[in-house]
């Protein structure tokens, strides 16, 4: 006759359950050890057991005479722990005896702490995002701060060398004119060219104190980009719309010189080279910077033009090599015969004229000022 089994005691993490008889035991720990027993027989140390832990084991694990199981670092979840005997003839219990246990999960192994995890772990890569995105444009801040400083020295340097020696040229020149009879054909054609002179002083002046100024008017841009497409539309039959979205802000003046000449160069390959109908200019404002897009429902350009450029020609490599020297992004759309779209993107914190840089540039243009009065 085959052996009946017993399981006598489940232990695990200090607590003990003897004669379990709960369909379902709450564990505290993931090490368990069990221990059975083949009561009523005559010669107990001639039986044999074997038991398997479904949910752990994937078979059956001979335990010989051995009366006692071991389980280490059980994940959480329920088990089903089952044990069988054999007498001294080989006959098999193949019933035996089983019982069932939940193995709670810890802290560190519940869904709330992954998730608390995964958000700390996002967070910090956020934050690293955030700092990476701060020095980059520290580092473009400065660059373009410096490229201002050059441009105020190179203005200095141009006022009070080139432009104060061509005034006192112009001023020798008068008082030579005055010596010549009123009537005399060489006075005529001498104050011709002195009125052309102070044309060409003028631009000259116009052109220092650009480079001094530390931002652009709200409406220059697009301005600027309206008397571009009419002047190239004007050789061709493509219509040319520019769209203005948001409030015009002032931009500095880096950004605008290079935001232009992109935009100049997509404008000019579209009317030279997409054969569209329509060509258009979006300038759109937004508080997280601005946005040029060029538009036309031309012909289109192939994928290898696209990417790696037509040979000689320089127009793409150069809209990325001006946006990259700003910190701006360029992305170009385009497949045969779908047209083409050039978007310009830049930050904020590039684009826009502050209002602090704008008033320091005022105070110097008005110390420049009163000291070439002065001089004067």
């Amino acid at each position: 006759m085959p052996p009946s089994v017993l399981i006598r005691s489940i232990d695990s993490g200090g607590k003990t359950y003897v004669d379990p008889t709960d369909e379902v035991l709450p564990l505290p720990n993931s090490s368990v050890h069990i221990e059975y027993t083949a009561p009523n027989l005559s010669i107990p140390q001639r039986v044999r057991f074997r038991y398997k832990l479904e949910g752990f084991d994937k078979d059956w694990q001979d335990a010989g005479g051995r009366r006692e199981a071991f389980y280490t670092n059980l994940r959480p979840g329920t088990y089903h722990f089952h044990v069988v005997a054999c007498n001294e003839d080989g006959v098999w219990n193949e019933t035996g005896t089983a019982v069932s246990f939940r193995i709670a999960p810890a802290y560190y192994q519940t869904i709330w702490f992954e998730l608390v995890c995964a958000a700390i772990v996002a967070g910090l890569l956020w934050l690293f995002y955030l700092w990476r995105l701060r020095l980059a444009t520290a580092q473009i801040q400065e660059r373009l701060g410096a490229r201002m400083e050059e441009r105020e020295r190179i203005a200095r340097e141009l006022h009070d060398t080139l432009l104060q020696g061509f005034q006192g040229l112009m001023l020798r020149f008068q008082a030579v004119m005055k010596m010549l009879p009123a009537e005399a054909p060489a006075r005529t054609m001498m104050a011709q060219v002195l009125d052309r002179a102070d044309e060409v002083l003028l631009e000259g002046r116009q052109s220092v104190r650009d480079l001094r100024e530390a931002g652009t008017s709200e409406a220059e841009l697009p301005e600027a980009l309206k008397h571009c497409g009419e002047e190239l539309a004007q050789n061709h039959t493509s219509l040319f719309t520019l769209t203005i979205v948001g409030e015009p802000k002032p931009l500095a003046p880096v950004v605008f010189n290079e935001s232009y000449r992109i935009a100049r160069e997509a404008l000019i390959n579209a009317f030279q080279h997409s054969q569209a109908r329509n060509i258009e200019i979006e300038v759109t404002y937004m508080e997280s910077g601005i946005s040029l897009r060029v538009r036309d429902d031309g012909m289109g350009i192939d994928a290898a033009t696209l990417s790696k450029g037509r040979a000689g020609h320089w127009g793409l490599s150069g809209m990325r090599e001006r946006a990259q020297k700003i910190g701006a992004q360029v992305d170009i759309w385009s497949q045969v015969g779908a047209g083409t779209e050039i978007e310009l993107k830049v930050p904020a914190k590039i684009a826009y004229a502050r209002k602090i840089e704008r008033s320091l540039w005022q105070r110097i243009e008005g110390t420049l000022t009163r000291n070439q009065g002065n001089r004067a």
